[in-house]
């Protein structure tokens, strides 16, 4: 999978780049994506296991373009990026939980 992203990064042409993620790196990142939510047990959200496990996917592919090879290996690096995304998204729902609870509370 590495090597993909790298490929992938390297590539201009969205047909080829396209075509290296649906081959080589989606399979990866939903595995990575489930194994974050389970090994973590992020299981507080208010949407479906599915529906977060795209956000999770979605996130790690936005961040393709800032991996770089010299500075680590591309499993390291994605599954931190999507801990801490997951550990963001859950501080911020945690928040707004919050927010709504002490409107209700004051109302």
């Amino acid at each position: 999978v590495q090597e993909a992203i790298i490929r992938y990064n390297a590539s201009s042409n969205p047909a080829v780049k396209n075509r290296i993620y649906q081959e080589h790196i989606h399979k990866a990142f939903c595995k990575m994506a489930e194994n974050l939510i389970h090994t973590f047990k992020f299981y507080y959200f208010d949407y479906p296991f599915e529906e977060v496990k795209n956000e999770v996917v979605s996130f790690l592919v936005m961040q393709m373009a800032k991996f770089q090879p010299d500075k680590g290996r591309a499993f390291s690096y994605f599954s931190v990026v999507g801990k801490n995304y997951l550990i963001n998204e859950m501080f911020i729902l945690k928040m707004l939980m919050k927010l709504l609870v002490n409107l209700i509370q004051n109302l």
